[in-house]
């Protein structure tokens, strides 16, 4: 059985994870951090997730004396600092889900793989993971002559933008063709001169009503076009994901994974 901590686990995807995680053979949930002064600390996590008791209250932090084989992230950029320190610490593999991560926290994350299993990823999506080879490989196979756009499209309370999916497919495009990041993508368009531009990829972002997750890879020239996308209907995909991670990634040693490790995408 592997025993596994939830950071964040009051957030909408931390009660998820303590629920689908009920379900899942081989897993048990055996601690719920949420940032202190939250009013439902104490309170038990089952409970709070609509499942019903677990015997497992919400704390404020990981007590020492509770036996985790993993931990699972989900929690919000300013806490992660503080949970890659935990985990070095105590010698835990950390699965990071928390989205709006920046630069600083990549360095950290590339820091603690050199002492402990560790995963982020933009999306835990299995269908996302294999969006990202597919579209990779049609930037490969169709070239230059292919205008590449992406459209990406969640709900009204999600606060970055574009999408860190968005981005995680761009990248993916770029690094199978002979797109440069940095040079290429582009961040929607706006003015009266926005002819596009040779090599140029373009992410667009909605954010409407309730949406939990859409993204869409646009291969267009003259005549013709493909389109590879992912809709998600329920975050419970990213959940299942993330849990699968989680019991993979108790099983390696230190270092830094994606899921293309998880899923074996790289022999596709």
């Amino acid at each position: 059985m592997t025993k596994v901590a939830i950071f964040g686990a009051n957030g909408r995807m931390g009660r998820r994870l303590v629920a689908l995680a009920t379900e899942m053979e081989g897993l048990s949930v055996v601690a719920g951090v949420d940032g202190a002064g939250s009013p439902q600390i104490g309170e038990d996590i089952g409970v709070l997730a609509g499942v019903g008791e677990l015997g497992v209250p919400l704390t404020d932090q990981l007590c020492g004396d509770v036996e985790v084989d993993v931990v699972i992230d989900f929690s919000v950029p300013a806490a992660l600092a503080g949970v890659i320190e935990e985990c070095c610490k105590r010698k835990l593999p950390l699965v990071i889900g928390t989205t709006g991560i920046g630069d600083e926290h990549q360095a950290m994350i590339d820091e603690a793989g050199q002492r402990i299993p560790i995963i982020w990823a933009s999306n835990f999506s299995l269908v996302v993971n294999v969006l990202n080879v597919l579209a990779g490989k049609a930037a490969q196979l169709l070239g230059s002559d292919f205008d590449i756009e992406i459209m990406e499209a969640h709900h009204r309370f999600k606060k970055d933008a574009p999408s860190g999916t968005a981005i995680t497919l761009a990248k993916h495009i770029c690094d199978a063709s002979d797109h440069d990041f940095d040079r290429d993508v582009v961040f929607e368009r706006h003015g009266d001169d926005c002819l596009r531009q040779p090599n140029e990829i373009t992410i667009q972002t909605l954010r409407v009503g309730d949406h939990p997750g859409e993204h869409t890879a646009y291969f267009a020239t003259l005549g013709e076009r493909l389109e590879i996308k992912h809709v998600s209907t329920s975050r419970d995909s990213y959940v299942i994901g993330a849990l699968k991670a989680a019991k993979w990634l108790s099983l390696q040693s230190a270092g830094r994974y994606t899921m293309s490790d998880v899923l074996k995408l790289d022999r596709v």
